[in-house]
């Protein structure tokens, strides 16, 4: 049988000691505005065939020949990641003049979805155009996202935590108190990168060689919140 000790055991009654003295909390605030400097574009390769084994074969040949295309343009292998690989049946629906829906078996569709994380950001347009003159035809949307981002977030949480105190000071000076030891900061996690708002797309097979997709990253605001709570002294 296990016991707890009284130690323990009356720790976890007492309330937090942010409760059980008198204290101030204040939440300080810092942004700074980045120009994103990666690319992440979805592209993938679809197959419809009769039969499932041809739409199968011929989906891995095509979206091998855009790997291999995407790699001769200096993308390295730990940027590029399968997201998903997927082979369904296609019907055809029918109906007759009492409404009843009749379907019909009409091939098979495979799929495989990519992931390119493309460092140079001005390459972006350009490589999925590439992309889709070997055979690419979905193109699935893009996300911007910005290299040293924990230095960039070190360095808001330092001006968040300098915003706190100083709002801190300026309710206590009028009261004559002054503030006392940290009892508690608590931080808000970074938001994930933003995705371009872009529905999945079927591109032509058949077409003249694609011009580069025009890619305009704008701005990001990154933002950031400390909570930080101080002990009131006389």
């Amino acid at each position: 049988m296990w016991v707890q000790s009284g130690t323990a055991y009356a720790q976890q009654l007492l309330p937090p000691l942010k409760d059980s003295v008198p204290s101030i909390t204040t939440t300080g605030i810092a942004s700074t505005e980045v120009i994103p400097d990666i690319a992440t574009i979805s592209i993938g390769v679809d197959t419809e065939r009769p039969h499932a084994a041809d739409a199968a074969r011929e989906n891995a040949r095509a979206t091998q020949a855009v790997v291999g295309e995407i790699k001769a343009q200096g993308i390295e292998a730990k940027d590029i990641r399968t997201l998903s690989i997927t082979l369904s049946p296609v019907y055809d629906e029918t109906s007759d003049a009492n409404g009843h829906i009749k379907r019909t078996l009409r091939g098979y569709d495979a799929r495989n979805l990519l992931s390119i994380r493309i460092k140079d950001i001005t390459k972006a347009g350009a490589l999925a155009s590439q992309l889709m003159d070997k055979g690419a035809n979905n193109f699935d949307g893009i996300e911007f996202d910005y290299s040293q981002k924990d230095a960039k977030y070190e360095a808001l949480r330092g001006d968040a935590v300098r915003d706190a105190l100083r709002k801190a000071n300026s309710y206590v000076g009028a009261l004559g108190i002054k503030l006392g030891r940290i009892l508690e900061i608590a931080t808000q996690p970074p938001p994930e990168p933003v995705a371009a708002a872009m529905s999945p797309r079927m591109l032509g097979a058949a077409r003249a060689p694609a011009p580069a997709i025009p890619v305009e990253p704008g701005v990001q605001t990154l933002r950031t919140e400390v909570q930080v709570t101080w002990e009131l002294a006389q």
